[in-house]
């Protein structure tokens, strides 16, 4: 089988700040034959797959999937928002995503989408509950500089401590914050899709750490993301509109391990290239 793999768009930014619109990471496409064609029916049905999508993931906490048509012509889909956005902001993220697959891989019956607040993916083949490949991921970091690595591991000891935490709560949702002295504090969020089994989330996130520890090591501010988890970690309290998890409340300083996020913008590479 073939893949298509898309890194789509090219943004070039100073370092993490605040995004009001949505932030391509990346997509993947994959099809057995490249050029094949699929039928009026199956795009009918992925049309109507892709719009329940966007109608029912933002009422739904940020998570839907759903699978439409039958036989050959049966499509699986799948929808999650970042925990801390609201509704309308998860609305417009997939209503924006769900025209790469409708102008950019028309006849595509496998894809996967990373945005900044979203992530989607659709298949002729059933994959609820099944962990997106580990080696289909990505890390990046800002030019906020480096941290004392004394905090950086305080740091990222929090950013295990979240990876095993969010495979127990509901929304497979988690933040933590802790102080590390000057009245300075470092802020993480891990996240996974709900379908995951709890084992298979945690897996997810931690297999990130374990990939990216030495490229984002010290660094002040970076993401780990694949299609069915990420995990960010900040210097500053940025958080999006908070509107399907509440920011945690960080007065008294100390460790407070509760829902909430902040929000990354990031750098990203457009590059197009075949995998047999």
């Amino acid at each position: 089988m073939e893949k298509f793999i898309i890194w789509a768009i090219l943004i070039i930014m100073a370092g993490f700040g605040y995004v009001e619109g949505v932030t391509y990471l990346s997509s993947e496409c994959s099809q057995a034959d490249r050029n094949s064609t699929v039928n009026t029916v199956y795009r009918e049905n992925l049309r109507n797959l892709l719009g329940s999508l966007v109608n029912n993931a933002p009422l739904q906490n940020g998570y839907f999937n759903n699978s439409v048509g039958n036989g050959s012509n049966q499509v699986y889909g799948l929808a999650w928002c970042r925990g801390d956005v609201s509704p309308q902001t998860c609305s417009k993220c997939l209503t924006e995503s769900i025209d790469i697959p409708l102008t950019e891989c028309p006849d595509i019956k496998d894809m996967a989408i990373w945005t900044s607040f979203c992530n989607l993916r659709f298949s002729n083949e059933s994959f609820f509950g099944k962990e997106w490949n580990s080696s289909d991921s990505f890390a990046t970091y800002g030019s906020n500089g480096l941290d004392n690595p004394s905090v950086f591991s305080q740091g990222f000891s929090m950013m295990e401590t979240l990876a095993r935490n969010a495979s127990n709560q509901p929304l497979k949702f988690e933040m933590g914050v802790i102080s590390v002295g000057g009245n300075r504090e470092r802020f993480g969020l891990a996240q996974c899709s709900r379908d995951l089994r709890q084992s298979d989330c945690e897996n997810c996130l931690e297999d990130l750490l374990m990939t990216y520890k030495t490229y984002v090591l010290n660094r002040t501010g970076w993401e780990m993301q694949s299609v069915s988890c990420g995990m960010w970690y900040y210097d500053v309290p940025i958080y999006h509109d908070s509107g399907m998890a509440q920011a945690p409340n960080t007065s008294g300083g100390g460790e407070i391990w509760h829902k909430g996020d902040v929000i990354l913008a990031l750098v990203a590479f457009l590059v197009f290239y075949l995998i047999p």
